[in-house]
């Protein structure tokens, strides 16, 4: 009963994320074969990586390709379960709040926008004419969202396992950086480095406008003082603002080093 139980499991997972053989074109093929073998993780059947890198603007176009949209839906729990378990085990001795705060600083959109970055998904992806147009606007949302895709058909390849190792390898210096004092919350950061040196407090000007595919991409301007010190975009006013941050901290600290640094 269990052995029918997993094969039927099997194959409802297979319809919903596998494409038509017969329809994936050998341009395509090829360029994932390609990816494939520069992936610290290498897929045992290529056609759930195809779905993985389809974003649904290149879906809508092309009707024999499946979205990897699903896929995405399940990476993002499976990189959340991962990344917290890896932290668990790397900071025993952390309070529950730190840690999380730590898991959050990983997993939001630029920290996997970044991993996503290191692979070189960006030069794999499928998208579609029009947001191919976008792709530098929208290079994080989509690189992010196909990083868990990429994750998630790992697991549904290989298995949980086999997911745990691609992701402990990929986030590997992210998570030993934490060790160094990597920076978590670059908006709590810009205001205790301004205060503590100029005793002033960041303000953020942010707006928000549509994008030519109708999703809203926000713009935020961060000031200390009247000196604009960073810029920042993203996909909600939260994210425009803490990129802004991570810009102006960076501009801050080199006009403003620490007492113990300028003398050096």
């Amino acid at each position: 009963m269990t052995d029918n139980l997993n094969r039927s499991r099997r194959t409802a997972i297979h319809r919903i994320v596998v494409p038509k053989e017969d329809f994936t074109g050998a341009l395509v093929m090829e360029r994932t074969e390609e990816f494939n073998k520069t992936l610290p993780v290498p897929f045992k059947n290529l056609r759930y990586l195809v779905v993985a890198l389809t974003h649904s603007s290149f879906a809508s176009e092309h009707h024999s390709y499946t979205s990897n949209e699903k896929l995405e839906f399940v990476g993002d729990g499976v990189v959340n379960f991962i990344v917290a378990k890896l932290l668990f085990l790397e900071f025993p001795d952390a309070r529950e709040g730190d840690l999380s705060k730590m898991r959050a600083a990983l997993v939001k959109e630029q920290g996997i926008y970044t991993r996503a970055l290191d692979l070189g998904l960006d030069r794999y992806l499928l998208l579609g004419k029009g947001e191919d147009k976008l792709r530098d606007e929208r290079k994080p949302a989509i690189l992010a969202d196909g990083f868990e895709a990429l994750v998630a058909a790992i697991y549904f390849d290989s298995g949980m396992h086999a997911a745990e190792k691609f992701v402990t390898i990929v986030f590997h210096k992210a998570i030993g950086d934490l060790h160094n004092g990597a920076v978590l919350d670059h908006k709590t950061a810009l205001q205790e480095e301004t205060q503590r040196s100029i005793r002033l407090l960041p303000s953020y000007d942010t707006e928000v406008a549509r994008g030519e595919d109708g999703s809203d991409v926000f713009t935020s301007l961060v000031h200390v003082g009247s000196v604009l010190y960073g810029e920042g975009r993203g996909s909600s006013k939260k994210k425009a603002e803490e990129d802004a941050a991570r810009a102006a901290l960076e501009a801050f600290v080199s006009e403003h080093p620490h007492r113990g640094e300028s003398g050096q």
